[in-house]
């Protein structure tokens, strides 16, 4: 029979290494769309003066790509794929045992607000939803909902007050001028801290 403690530090090794990964991936991400336009910034040193403006205009969709379309693009995908990570590992603790017969698909609900209502009341687990990573993570939510359901678009969001309010309190999170969600370079990475951490601690994984 597999022991508890061997399952728990094999949790904890499955948890730590997909958060490494994510992390080395937003740093990736980071530094490449960086170097791309410091490839076009040294390009300009080289010009002369009066054809510097010829230059920026010649290579002006190319660095607005390099420096908003593909980093708005692959910041969302990221945030996504972490929150999907942090759904997942919160919906693999809601397996029924042998007090209840009721099924995670039984609570009203959906995403991580069903699957931490059965955790709680169900399954009667020590659920920690008053830990500042918890209120966190249910602001991101907001967010994650808008980027995936709308698109971004903060107007077509069904709790467009709510995740305003969010955005205001949230760092390196902003709305673009054209009313879009913009993360900003840091926000994937600490969201991911704040998903580590709020993990560690459902999962009671000593830090």
């Amino acid at each position: 029979m597999i022991n508890a403690g061997f399952t728990k530090n094999i949790q904890s090794f499955l948890i730590s290494h997909q958060i490494d990964l994510f992390r080395e991936y937003s740093k990736y991400i980071e530094s490449s769309f960086q170097k791309e336009l410091t490839f076009y910034e040294d390009g300009a040193k080289k010009v002369q003066e009066e054809e510097e403006e010829d230059y920026w205009d010649f290579y002006l969709d190319d660095v607005i790509q390099y420096s908003k379309d593909f980093p708005r693009i692959m910041r969302n995908s990221l945030f996504v794929s972490i929150y999907t990570f942090l759904e997942d590992k919160i919906v693999e603790l809601c397996v029924p045992n042998e007090s209840t017969l009721l099924k995670l698909s039984d609570i009203k609900g959906q995403g991580i607000e069903q699957a931490s209502l059965y955790l709680k009341k169900v399954l009667l687990l020590d659920f920690p939803d008053n830990s500042k990573e918890w209120h966190y993570i249910r602001k991101a939510n907001l967010i994650r909902n808008c980027i995936v359901h709308s698109n971004g678009v903060i107007s077509k969001s069904r709790s467009k007050d709510k995740l305003v309010k969010a955005i205001d309190e949230m760092s390196f999170v902003t709305k673009d001028h054209n009313g879009h969600i913009n993360l900003e370079s840091q926000f994937c990475l600490e969201f991911l801290e704040n998903v580590h951490s709020f993990l560690r601690q459902l999962y009671k994984i000593d830090n």
